[in-house]
């Protein structure tokens, strides 16, 4: 999708529609961090995601794997490539059961998961005669019949019971070679021992014309082929990875075009750098930035806007509000809790200071921005932050270690930091942007 502002002929052209200088639009149908963009949209050069999501789809038989770190635009680009309403979203967090995924997507269709069946008996008890009438004449025009006569009594007892249906059996029988899709959006969730089971399952309906999309972070992108060898040859794999610079700027240049501005390719940057590789975030940084310059639509006339430091630092603190991750910020800034010994204390460029854990953490949010480090590059961060006496190489594995324990028990399968003894990871660049731009470590001194 792209925008043309022609100035002279007061006209946009959107995708090939003329729309004229009245078309206005608000900033909100221009940045959407939490819907499927528009105006915004960017199709990642030299990737061909979404021309590689419609091939996949389209063979038999075949599961969909997408794997992205957190905030990539997983659910995006699905929703880009396919009609929202023939999707049927299944959350991996909440599946306790391989059965809970078919009757999850019956649910979704509104399709019952048991039916009502109901038995009936009777006795009747009917007319009897006896006589020697003739037959086929009334007993009142005979006076010599004998006869027993019994009015119609029927009686009759009903009960009902529900029998569950076969999930998988039901789902491969209403929607077997349709157009719906089912989406199980953070596979990664789903527990360990369900996933070779539910693995095998995803299987049988796919073999029976059912299509499945699988969307993962990274470093679980194999756990539907893990839980089924068999599944080998049959998954294709749609990797969306960080997002780079240039398609990050993308977005904003698509955006404030829309809104009939421009940044200084300098400000568009750093805005990118900022966003962490997530578009989403990106999203979101351009719409707080338009309501720190009070840019509520589509301006009259064209023009560059010219912005300061104090209001980009004031929209990146605004976006910080749309994510709080104060209590993991605070427990990985305390560590985990020591008896008897004091942590050494440094001193650090902010003028704060504080122990190891502090030091690791300003070393995160230091420039250069960046989501992953090795074991030296840390080394290196910590003692650009330090002003004096910097925390030892035993000092720093040993709160890396604790920092990964700690995120992994305050947000059990998706922690937000990972250590692997030779590099750290940070996992959620929404977690990353907390940490740079909000206020909140400097109010745990």
């Amino acid at each position: 999708m792209y925008v043309i502002w022609d100035v002279a002929s007061a006209s946009t052209t959107l995708e090939g529609i003329e729309y004229m200088a009245d078309h206005i639009l608000k900033v909100s149908e221009v940045f959407t961090p939490n819907d499927t963009p528009t105006v915004s949209y960017v199709e990642r050069t030299g990737l061909n995601l979404e021309k590689n999501l419609e091939a996949y789809l389209a063979l038999p038989k075949m599961v969909v794997s997408i794997s992205g770190p957190s905030k990539s635009g997983k659910t995006v680009l699905i929703k880009k490539v396919l009609d929202d309403d023939s999707i049927i979203p299944v959350i991996g967090s909440g599946i306790k059961s391989p059965e809970d995924l078919w009757n999850r997507t019956l649910r979704w269709m509104e399709v019952p998961t048991s039916v009502e069946t109901a038995t009936a008996s009777g006795i009747n008890v009917g007319l009897g005669a006896s006589g020697g009438g003739e037959a086929g004449i009334p007993f009142v025009a005979k006076g010599k019949v004998e006869a027993k006569t019994n009015i119609e009594k029927q009686t009759s007892t009903t009960t009902t019971e529900l029998q569950s249906e076969d999930g998988l059996t039901k789902v491969i029988k209403e929607i077997s070679g349709s157009g719906f899709i089912i989406f199980v959006d953070d596979f990664h969730y789903i527990k360990e021992e369900l996933r070779e089971e539910i693995g095998r399952q995803i299987k049988v309906v796919a073999d029976n014309g059912v299509k499945v999309v699988t969307a993962s972070v990274p470093h679980r992108s194999d756990d539907v082929v893990r839980s089924n060898p068999e599944l080998r040859g049959r998954v294709a794999a749609v990797d969306l990875g960080y997002w780079e610079m240039n398609h990050l700027i993308s977005i904003g240049d698509k955006g404030f075009r829309a809104l009939n501005c421009d940044l200084a390719p300098s400000l568009a940057k750093r805005l990118a750098e900022e966003a962490m590789g997530s578009p989403q975030l990106m999203q979101t940084i351009c719409y707080c930035l338009c309501q720190t310059l009070n840019i509520s639509q589509t301006l009259p006339e064209h023009k560059r806007v010219e912005v300061s430091e104090a209001q980009i630092q004031s929209a990146l603190k605004q976006t910080s509000f749309f994510t709080d991750f104060s209590k993991m910020l605070s427990s990985l800034h305390s560590g985990p809790r020591t008896r008897g010994q004091e942590r050494k204390e440094h001193n650090f460029s902010d003028g704060s200071a504080g122990d190891v854990y502090r030091s690791v953490l300003l070393a995160i949010r230091a420039d250069p921005i960046g989501m992953s480090f090795t074991y030296d590059n840390i080394m290196t961060r910590v003692k650009s932050v330090c002003t004096g006496d910097s925390p030892v190489g035993s000092s720093i594995n040993s709160c890396l270690e604790q920092m990964s324990l700690i995120s992994e028990e305050l947000q059990p399968g998706r922690p937000v930091l990972a250590w692997d003894g030779d590099n750290l990871d940070v996992t959620d660049p929404y977690f990353a942007f907390f940490l740079r731009s909000s206020d909140k470590i400097e109010n745990l001194i």
